[in-house]
């Protein structure tokens, strides 16, 4: 397994105890070289370097899968520069959240594959994903399917049942590809997202940005992560706003679900059909997310 960085430089304590957690594991793990440069204080590097040693690791052969070490910002910046008819030609998976939306969004629509937000180095790996969602890691890497999440009645903002593919992220970052050649968005999907570190009228002005782009009108359902630090001065009016842009809809809403900034993060897989069953209280990966046995433990 290969560690990527396309955003943010990463510190060497906690990426060398992740590796360490994930080596236990059983795990082969190699390092792009660029973790640990530093570019203008807030990148792992040049554009020219990290857009190299990304592109130098997807083209190997000798990868089951690709994590990233951490988010930040800078993924946006190399869009242009990925490889990503090496990514179409040999597809593995790539996992990573936050700033990684960005490079989930890149490759469903210029290579045409499916990724997964899910667990990076700096946070789960560091810290160690619970028992639970590391079984679930595991399970979706083997290929097995379908796989089922129990929600609780307190999660649920509206009532339904929806399938459709599942894609989303980042807001910020979904928002901000919005009319580039990366914007990506499925119609009659399942659209999950998550935050941090945002006041509740910067979620209004992103999530009214989607609206008024014709988005949340064509949506099935929505997934809601935990959002870490956000509205925490005003969380009625963060409720608020969720409400009035999501409730009595028709669709299936569910909110607090086990992803986001706070780690521990439930593997998500972009691409893949999924149902959001708000009344039987369950959301279901229906199909699997890639072939059987396509990652181990090595």
């Amino acid at each position: 397994m290969a560690v990527l960085a396309a955003s943010s430089p990463s510190t060497a304590e906690r990426i060398e105890r992740a590796r360490r957690h994930l080596e236990e594991a059983g795990l082969s793990v190699e390092f792009a070289s660029n973790l640990f440069a530093r570019d203008r204080s807030y990148l792992a590097g040049s554009d020219e370097v990290r857009a190299r040693e990304l592109n130098e690791l997807l083209r190997r052969d000798d990868f089951d899968a690709f994590l990233f070490a951490r988010g930040g910002y800078g993924a946006m910046r190399i869009l242009d520069a990925i490889d990503y008819q090496a990514i179409a030609t040999n597809p593995r998976p790539l996992i990573g959240y936050s700033d990684v939306t960005a490079i989930h969004q890149a490759v469903a629509a210029r290579a045409g594959v499916a990724s997964f937000h899910g667990p990076m180095l700096n946070t789960d790996f560091f810290e160690r994903l619970s028992p639970a969602r590391d079984t679930w890691f595991w399970s979706m890497l083997g290929g097995e399917a379908p796989l089922s999440l129990d929600l609780l009645d307190e999660q649920i903002l509206s009532p339904g049942r929806a399938s459709g593919i599942l894609f989303g992220g980042c807001l910020s970052l979904t928002a901000a590809l919005v009319a580039t050649p990366y914007d990506f968005w499925v119609d009659d999907g399942i659209w999950f997202w998550e935050e941090t570190d945002e006041p509740t009228y910067r979620i209004d002005r992103m999530l009214t940005h989607l609206k008024l782009s014709g988005r949340l009108q064509s949506i099935r359902g929505v997934m809601i992560g935990k959002l870490k630090k956000c509205g925490e001065s005003d969380a009625g009016e963060l409720n608020a706003v969720l409400s009035e842009l999501f409730v009595n809809r028709g669709i299936p809403v569910v909110r607090d679900l086990p992803f986001g900034h706070h780690g521990d993060n439930l593997l998500l897989p972009i691409g893949r059909r999924v149902t959001l069953d708000a009344d039987a209280r369950l959301f279901t990966i229906e199909e699997p997310a890639v072939e059987p046995a396509t990652t181990r433990r090595r």
